[in-house]
């Protein structure tokens, strides 16, 4: 049986999830990055993309290029969430649906013309139910495998559908630029320059040898993809849930007191999220890059029961961090996650002085959620976000 694979992908997806809670942001040059000159775009929406800005650009020189960008901090907590939903609804249609990056999809329809009719009706009608549901657009690709009709999505706009009939896949190829094959970066095209082949057709007919001689073991793959041959199935992605932030800092800090303040403010936040969704996590890893590019990480159990107090949390991060910060050498960015949420199991304490200091952290940090559930998360926090911290023994 002939595989019937449709493709969605939206273009923009962090920006167009923040321009549907805020409409007014369409008219802007809207752009995704966390706060400091130093940090890296992480999302732009088309009319930034006119101005010459694209992710990964660092956010100093797009204002240089841009003054009236509009910078946002990126919500990718909200971003999984919009993500899932989406999954979700597609699998209404199949039960096999692939979304290993936010905002493009696999779905195999293959034998499902007797419940949804052809396969060209049904990938119109989930973009369709895509747009009247969440509001987004999203450009559809339809072929008989994943890289076709990946490719076939990335040729038309919005709401379109690029369906190529099988066997025309090579055809279909032929005349399109190397650069739209999926895994073709500006590298591997550069050095394509270098022997004239500019469209996918020229590499599908050069000699396995000669390309072989300057890729190596990537050359058979490069033959494969240029002639449209993939078999890879649809894989329903596993959903591993964490809970992770990054600080890229205003500037080099060697100070461990002023490390120690970052770090918590990392923690708080992480905090808060993990006790609004009542979830206590089982690990976390702990990422350090120094000025100079080299980069220390570890991964550690923790306690359960430290999610219901920041304070906690922090004790218990903080060994981690010491381990990892031995060099004499400014840090320039902290990554901490944390893994393996599950629903929290509080453990009663046996003895009547430890039951007392941990109900007091608790109550203590419920009236401080409570506070930032009706007035705003930013309108309180612990004095350690704002005072240097003695380094704990």
């Amino acid at each position: 049986m002939l595989r019937n694979i449709v493709h969605l992908r939206i273009p923009d997806f962090y920006t167009a999830i923040e321009e549907l809670r805020q409409p007014e942001l369409k008219r802007r040059a809207l752009v995704l990055a966390q706060g400091g000159e130093r940090s890296v775009i992480q999302g732009v929406n088309s009319n930034a993309r006119k101005e010459g800005i694209r992710e990964g650009l660092p956010l100093c020189r797009a204002r240089r290029l841009c003054r009236r960008i509009h910078v946002m901090p990126s919500d990718f907590y909200h971003y999984r969430e919009k993500h899932r939903d989406i999954a979700r609804e597609f699998g209404t249609f199949s039960p096999l649906v692939e979304g290993s990056h936010p905002g493009s999809y696999f779905i195999d329809i293959t034998g499902t013309h007797r419940l949804w009719g052809p396969g060209s009706d049904l990938a119109c009608r989930m973009e369709k139910n895509l747009h009247g549901k969440m509001g987004l657009r999203a450009r559809i690709g339809l072929a008989s495998n994943k890289l076709v009709s990946q490719v076939a999505a990335d040729c038309i706009g919005p709401g379109n559908l690029g369906f190529i009939f099988p066997g025309n896949e090579e055809s279909f190829f032929s005349p399109l630029p190397v650069d739209l094959l999926p895994g073709v970066g500006e590298v591997t095209t550069s050095r394509l320059a270098g022997f004239n082949i500019m469209k996918i057709g020229q590499l599908a007919s050069f000699p396995l040898d000669m390309l072989a001689a300057v890729f190596g073991r990537s050359a058979e793959r490069l033959l494969k993809i240029a002639k449209g041959m993939d078999h890879s199935p649809v894989l329903p992605a596993q959903q591993v849930l964490r809970v992770s932030g990054m600080k890229i800092l205003d500037r080099d800090e060697i100070d461990p007191g002023r490390l120690e303040s970052v770090l918590f403010q990392q923690v708080e936040e992480a905090g808060w999220n993990l006790r609004r969704h009542n979830r206590c996590p089982g690990n976390f890893r702990l990422e350090i890059l120094y000025a100079d590019g080299m980069s220390v990480d570890t991964r550690r159990r923790i306690f359960s029961g430290s999610f219901q107090s920041d304070r906690f949390l922090f004790r218990s991060i903080l060994p981690a961090f010491y381990q990892l910060f031995q060099r004499r050498v400014a840090v320039r960015r902290l990554v901490l996650e944390f893994s393996d949420l599950v629903m929290p199991f509080t453990q009663l304490s046996l003895f009547a002085w430890e039951k007392n200091t941990s109900s007091k952290e608790r109550n203590l940090q419920k009236v401080l959620d409570a506070i930032r559930m009706k007035f705003g998360k930013e309108i309180i926090a612990w004095g350690k976000n704002h005072k240097k911290i003695r380094r704990a023994g």
